[in-house]
């Protein structure tokens, strides 16, 4: 099992809707998915075209877009869940769109630290402030 057989239904879903779940989805929204926008359109269009015609997954997709309803998210990773338990090809491609998505968050929160390891010394370099000594005397 690789790791995107680890990546959830749940964790899928919230990739796609969590913008619509968020207070005040504008900019915040845009902002916490970093540079991912298009690929967060795109695993939710490819969820979208998989229920569709499924009026109860439909329905929930509704109600998460129009208020950020946390039961219908909650209602849409069961269906999901049970789709890519029955569609492999499909589980593994919205898979590989999450783990995109959340690749490229993690690089944009990342993206600005340079980590060295020097012996037994963890070193985090943002801002060197003071003595930029490190480890013993």
């Amino acid at each position: 099992m690789g790791p995107l057989a680890t990546l959830a239904a749940g964790t899928i879903a919230k990739l796609a809707f969590d913008e619509f779940v968020k207070a005040g989805a504008g900019e915040a929204a845009k902002r916490s998915v970093g540079g991912a926008i298009e690929l967060v359109k795109n695993l939710r269009g490819k969820i979208r075209a998989k229920f569709q015609g499924d009026a109860k997954a439909e329905k929930a997709i509704q109600a998460i877009e129009a208020d950020g309803s946390q039961p219908a998210l909650a209602e849409l990773e069961t269906y999901l869940k049970d789709a890519m338990d029955e569609d492999k090809t499909f589980a593994t491609e919205i898979r590989q769109m999450a783990q995109q998505i959340i690749n490229i968050q993690n690089q944009a929160i990342h993206g600005s630290r340079i980590y060295n390891n020097y012996g037994r010394d963890q070193i985090n370099i943002e801002k060197i402030e003071g003595d930029p000594r490190i480890g013993g005397s």
